[in-house]
């Protein structure tokens, strides 16, 4: 983490979102699975879900591998292609609009106040967030998924936008990260090296004072 006075300092500023369980109450994707409305049912969805599950928390199945048969089971893509189809693309928007966290939507609304400019930094997928993004003037990177003939597909495009992936995306989208002031806000183990990178930090916090992730780096 730096250390150096932010507020002394020239260069530009930059205010950092994680979306899931920060900027959000709850996780976007499992938002979106509740609405896919799944052959299977939600129950019957999370019930083939849960081998995969199993295996994601004994580390046999990478975050993006589980993630994808996420996507897949719950129909999720299919969901969103045909909201698309019949020009509503924005179907999920009211729900996340409801979810943020009144703390969160403050903190971000004085950043733009100030000028900063405003990121939201996510695992969920930019299909899924970009309306918020939209809605809320900020810029977006998240996980990104393959499309086919215009068709969103329940398979990921590059690495899943979570932990080290999320400093390396900022960096290819900003430059080198000491070329500027970064406020960063998370919740968890996947915005660690987020938080760690930011000169302020706030974890599970939305205070003026920064709060470093917790444990040493």
């Amino acid at each position: 983490m730096k250390t150096s006075g932010a507020h002394l300092s020239p260069l530009p500023r930059v205010a950092v979102f994680d979306v899931d369980r920060t900027l959000l109450r709850g996780d976007c994707l499992h938002l979106a699975a509740l609405r896919s409305r799944s052959p299977l049912g939600v129950v019957g969805a999370g019930m083939a879900l849960v081998p995969s599950l199993l295996a994601w928390w004994q580390h046999r199945l990478s975050t993006g591998a589980f993630k994808a048969q996420t996507l897949a089971l719950f129909r999720i893509c299919e969901k969103v292609n045909r909201e698309e189809d019949a020009g509503r693309r924005e179907w999920l928007l009211p729900v996340l609009i409801r979810r943020l966290r009144p703390e969160a939507l403050e903190r971000l609304r004085w950043h733009q106040q100030r000028g900063d400019r405003v990121l939201l930094c996510s695992a969920s997928p930019r299909m899924l967030l970009q309306p918020l993004a939209e809605y809320l003037r900020v810029e977006l990177l998240a996980t990104e998924l393959q499309q086919e003939h215009g068709r969103w597909q329940p398979r990921l495009d590059g690495a899943n936008c979570k932990g080290p992936e999320k400093v390396r995306r900022l960096q290819a989208h900003l430059g080198p990260l000491q070329e500027v002031v970064l406020e960063a806000y998370g919740d968890s183990r996947g915005d660690r090296e987020l938080l760690l990178a930011a000169e302020l930090p706030h974890y599970r916090s939305f205070r003026p004072e920064p709060r470093p992730y917790p444990g040493k780096p």
